[in-house]
């Protein structure tokens, strides 16, 4: 069953991406990890993930590599403060619009 993980970070937006950023590139792709989308807001960030298990979501967060590189590329220190929700059983659905 997917899970869609959606994280909300307040801080200042551009640095905040910019280490998101960086995290994405030290993590790479983790297993499970089907989808990430990251977008601004007016107070900082929103992060959502979807995985494809609630197991491949909680064995990213338990890697001692992901708790490294969160410190690593600063994001721990840019943000004020954070929410977190998890939504199982989401579902993608992929759109093509013609013109």
């Amino acid at each position: 069953m997917n899970v869609l993980a959606m994280l909300e970070i307040d801080g200042d937006t551009e640095p905040l991406l910019a280490a998101v950023a960086d995290l994405a590139q030290r993590l790479g792709d983790p297993d499970g990890l089907l989808l990430r989308v990251v977008a601004p807001t007016d107070d900082g960030m929103v992060l959502f993930q979807l995985w494809q298990s609630p197991a491949a979501r909680q064995a990213n967060a338990d890697d001692p590599g992901h708790a490294d590189a969160l410190r690593e590329c600063g994001v721990l220190d840019l943000m004020r403060s954070s929410r977190s929700r998890a939504f199982e059983g989401a579902t993608l659905e992929l759109f093509t619009r013609s013109a």
